[in-house]
């Protein structure tokens, strides 16, 4: 019985929070948190859960959804951005890489699982929580730890987001200068059609994940041509940059509903997780994994904003960019919106698709260095 209930539970549930995600509740906690709490809650009832198939289900649906956001991520968009954005940046994945090290010398969180998190906070703070995920299994990160980090860095980024679209204009307006309209063309490029009908959507979904599968499938044969077992982290590399490749035959660039299907997955994942988790063992344990994330973030923001005023970098540039690496290309928008500049959209949206692409390698990466060096 388990063995039919745990998929059509793992396909329920997320499928209830996407008819709901316009709904005040989902709007502010975020589908991916009630995700993670209903997985959680659910694990205490007597529904009979398939252990083996639900690992699998997990593992599947952090691969295809890496895979979709990366062949979603249009490459000619970078050649256009100019110097400031870019730079801007590149100097919050320099913050981050600065206050990492900071966090991991001076308040001696120096252990392998410390190196871990921070392997999978440059994942999401260069990418997005996809790239957390993937790293942290990757790395083999235990469960309680996998949804420790989501949870604070959920909190700590919701917390500052409400800040973003408050108040730090205003006060980053103190001392650094204002944008000046008109420095980025605003041509439009393909707009993408919102209203396809259902048929056509369903069709671009199957698309989409025959496309993925396919990338899947041949980087896990490639990997145990090369390694004769299943390397994960070579395997994560190899998907990733077989997915950037693909990206660029128009075959898959015609294929639209992309990041709607790797949002979905992205909630059968968090949901799958919460179905593992051990309440007890995340309560207790969780204190230090916050006070890690909050030093990290607090750090990256604040070293930010001090190499902004050091570069003369523009308020606009500034929260863009930042935005684009802390969360990606789905909160440019709303950012946009709030700070009135409506002309940097498409690129901070470029901007928060090459974190995705970037942030599976600089997250081993580092995960890697601070390996070597503890």
């Amino acid at each position: 019985m388990d063995l039919f209930f745990t998929p059509l539970l793992l396909f329920f549930v997320p499928v209830l929070l996407k008819i709901s995600e316009k709904t005040k509740l989902v709007t502010i906690v975020s589908p991916v948190a009630l995700a993670y709490a209903g997985g959680i809650l659910f694990s205490y009832t007597s529904i009979p859960i398939h252990t083996e198939i639900l690992i699998q289900i997990t593992e599947f649906s952090i691969a295809i959804s890496i895979c979709l956001l990366v062949l979603g991520s249009n490459l000619d968009k970078f050649r256009i951005l100019l110097k400031p954005l870019l730079k801007s940046f590149f100097l919050s994945i320099l913050s981050l890489f600065i206050a990492i090290f900071l966090t991991y010398f001076l308040f001696g969180f120096t252990s392998e699982k410390s190196a871990d998190i921070m392997g999978m906070l440059v994942g999401v703070y260069v990418g997005g929580t996809p790239n957390l995920n993937a790293i942290g299994m990757a790395l083999q990160v235990p469960n309680e730890t996998l949804v420790l980090v989501n949870t604070a860095e959920i909190t700590l980024g919701g917390i500052y987001f409400l800040l973003l679209i408050t108040v730090i204009k205003p006060l980053l307006s103190l001392f650094l200068p204002k944008y000046t309209e008109g420095k980025i063309s605003t041509e439009k490029e393909g707009e993408v059609v919102q209203n396809q009908p259902l048929s056509i959507k369903i069709k671009m979904i199957f698309f989409g994940l025959i496309a993925a599968m396919v990338i899947l499938g041949f980087s896990f044969g490639l990997v145990l041509l090369l390694f004769g077992y299943l390397n994960i982290p070579a395997f994560l590399i190899l998907l990733t940059t077989i997915s950037i490749i693909g990206a660029q035959f128009s075959i898959i660039k015609n294929i639209s509903c992309k990041f709607e299907t790797a949002d979905f997955l992205l909630l059968i994942f968090s949901f799958a997780i919460g179905l593992q988790i051990d309440l007890n063992t995340l309560l207790s344990n969780g204190l230090e994994i916050y006070l890690l994330v909050g030093a990290i973030f607090i750090g990256t923001v604040l070293i930010h904003f001090l190499l902004a005023r050091i570069t003369k970098t523009d308020v606009d540039t500034l929260m863009i960019s930042s935005t684009a690496a802390l969360y990606g290309p789905a909160f440019i928008i709303p950012i946009a919106r709030a700070i009135n500049n409506r002309e940097l959209i498409i690129y901070g949206i470029a901007l928060g698709l090459l974190g995705y692409i970037l942030g599976n390698y600089l997250g081993l990466g580092m995960a890697w260095v601070l390996h070597i060096i503890g």
